[in-house]
């Protein structure tokens, strides 16, 4: 393995179950140490599954797989243990409470350590834990977007020297994921001298990428530079001008433009920018059902609920017994 390379896949093909078909085929692919490398494609390409890959979750059919150093994963689904917000963040390290701060602040979390009853000791976690005794308790649960957020400040704290990350901004809103690729993920990010791996759906922070990858059908079928394969004038290209083409409202102007110009200047083609005004893409969003985004999220936890203590946000759930009358039916 080169020693400019943190980790690599050469003719590897995986499956998730022996007596299955491959779901990835003919892979190879070499991440460079210190890099920021995106993963992008269409839903059902094989994304995730690579990340999958790296991680040894899935049967190797054929291939060598080897990652460099210690890995830290930020999966698409947080997982929130039963304990203090703290707890779930330093997960078992030692506290280096200047390096938390600056971690919780580039995450950012301390609006919600705000209007947490005891900040970052409240305890917080999933609903029906069983604890000892057979007691059980009743966990409040985060946002999506706060779970998420949570799950990356416990990545960036590991202080790992590879970063696998599972589309850890769709939780959050477009504001709020601006924020954690500009503090964390991208080049002047608390990351910026580690290996990250990001398979993403939003495509506006790829020009401050170092290498793209995109996948189709469980193949790698283009890898390189941003400018380099807006050039090439491929699948990419194509991908990013059916984006331009279709985008919603959700991402900033100046990052539009910033993607336009990119293309127009290397293929000295004019691109039109079909976008519709931030009023419509809400009352369109209204209409679809979608939820509002995280940073707008109303905590109901947060109006009606008192904790137990010391920051606990959990009660002993009781049963009654007695008679049910008959009017009730």
């Amino acid at each position: 393995m080169k020693k400019a390379c943190a980790a690599l896949i050469e003719n590897g093909t995986f499956t998730w179950a022996k007596d299955e078909p491959p779901v990835l085929t003919d892979l190879h692919m070499e991440i460079p140490m210190g890099k920021l490398v995106a993963v992008v494609g269409q839903v059902g390409s094989g994304k995730s599954s690579l990340l999958s890959a790296f991680l040894g979750d899935m049967e190797k059919v054929s291939g060598l797989v080897h990652v460099k150093g210690e890995v830290a994963y930020v999966p698409q689904e947080a997982w929130i243990r039963n304990a203090t917000l703290k707890s779930n963040v330093l997960f078992g390290k030692t506290c280096d409470e200047t390096i938390y701060k600056e971690i919780l602040k580039a995450c950012a979390l301390e609006q919600d350590l705000a209007i947490l009853p005891a900040g970052d000791m409240t305890e917080i976690g999933e609903k029906g834990i069983n604890l000892s005794g057979g007691q059980k308790q009743r966990g409040i649960n985060l946002s999506g977007g706060q779970k998420q957020r949570v799950s990356l400040a416990r990545a960036v704290y590991s202080d790992a020297d590879v970063y696998l990350m599972d589309d850890p901004l769709s939780a959050v809103d477009s504001h709020v994921g601006k924020h954690l690729f500009q503090q964390v993920i991208g080049p002047e990010g608390l990351l910026n001298s580690k290996t990250r791996v990001l398979v993403t759906h939003g495509i506006t922070h790829l020009p401050q990428t170092d290498l793209i990858i995109m996948m189709k059908d469980g193949k790698i079928i283009e890898a390189g530079g941003y400018r380099q394969l807006i050039e090439k004038k491929g699948a990419f290209y194509d991908f990013i001008i059916q984006f331009l083409s279709q985008d919603e409202g959700e991402d900033s102007e100046d990052e539009l433009e910033e993607m336009k110009h990119v293309v127009e200047t290397v293929t000295g083609e004019k691109i039109i920018v079909r976008r519709r005004s931030r009023h419509q893409s809400k009352v369109s969003e209204s209409e679809r059902g979608k939820s509002v985004p995280d940073s707008e999220i109303p905590k109901e936890e947060d109006r009606t609920l008192h904790p137990n203590g010391e920051g606990r946000l959990i009660e002993d759930e009781t049963t009654e017994k007695g008679r049910v009358k008959w009017s009730v039916y």
